[in-house]
């Protein structure tokens, strides 16, 4: 079904529109109600956790297709989204297209819109647009 897997376990119902731009890797958890759209291609790497609801949309539409009122395909092409290693998503979190989050242990709050790249590692990011609020001790 995707394009590349590890081992992971769904709880529950999801939604996928084009598996087989998504890769994801080891460990991760994807819990009820989450909705993958990978029009451009989807990474998840290991140990990540999808909470319930969570949206990752790696596409949208390009505005002046749209305006130009111009038969055929409207959606914005990109290099989609890249979730890294070890990070959490919170409930109803939307991750939006273009984004990536390279650094490790990143924690989503429930209810974040994610809308630029997240580059720092060890800290929970929060709100619309998500932003880093906290810093995490390593262990």
């Amino acid at each position: 079904m995707f394009k590349k897997c590890g081992s992971f376990t769904i709880w529950g119902h999801i939604d996928v529109v084009y598996p087989k731009n998504i890769q994801i890797g080891e460990g991760c958890s994807i819990n009820h109600g989450c909705y993958l759209n990978a029009y451009n291609p989807i990474y998840i790497g290991n140990d990540v956790t999808l909470s319930a609801n969570v949206s990752i949309i790696s596409t949208g539409i390009d505005i002046k297709a749209w305006m130009s009122q111009k038969k055929g395909d409207k959606h914005i092409k990109n290099e989609g989204v890249y979730v890294g290693n070890h990070v959490w998503i919170g409930a109803n979190s939307l991750i939006l297209s273009g984004v990536r989050i390279s650094g490790e242990y990143v924690v989503v709050a429930a209810g974040s819109v994610v809308t630029k790249d997240i580059t720092e590692s060890y800290c929970v990011v929060a709100g619309c647009p998500a932003e880093v609020i906290k810093y995490l001790n390593r262990q």
